[in-house]
């Protein structure tokens, strides 16, 4: 019998599993194939088999899932970013209200028509305050789910 020092290619990770299979793999290359099977990125249908056989298939495929996951960070930071981006714009719209009188604010609410400025940029003004309350609350649930996301990774 040869003895593995380290597998340097996909065939030779293939005749392993072979000999492995066939009982014929001693103690020290039965863990070189269970460290290679754990570790390597090669894929074919025998070595699938092998890990699926061995145990290793769900680690590998939490391996390859954990690399292409984004952190909750990181979607926290796009949602706030959103956020920052719609309250931005509202704010930038009153600002331009107030350096252009000309303007005349209309809105319509269950049916009514309004037409008093001072009405409407109130309107404006509660849901844009609204929207802020909202965002900060989702902002504290997302810090709270990514740092439990966190711990449970650790």
């Amino acid at each position: 019998m040869n003895t593995f020092h380290h597998i340097t290619n996909q065939a030779e990770l293939e005749q392993l599993i072979d000999r492995y299979f066939d009982g014929e793999t001693s103690v020290q290359e039965e863990q070189l194939l269970r460290k290679t099977l754990a570790n390597c990125t090669w894929s074919s249908e025998t070595i699938d088999e092998a890990r699926f056989t061995m145990g290793y298939f769900v680690a590998h495929c939490q391996q390859q899932q954990r690399v292409t996951q984004k952190s909750p960070r990181i979607r926290a930071i796009g949602i706030a970013a959103s956020i920052a981006i719609i309250l931005g714009t509202g704010v930038f719209a009153l600002w331009h209200y107030q350096e252009n009188t000309n303007n005349m604010c209309i809105a319509y609410v269950n049916g009514k028509t309004i037409n008093n400025d001072d009405a409407v940029l109130a309107l404006i003004e509660n849901d844009l305050n609204a929207m802020d309350e909202a965002s900060n609350g989702m902002s504290a649930q997302l810090s709270n789910l990514g740092e439990a996301l966190e711990l449970d990774n650790n």
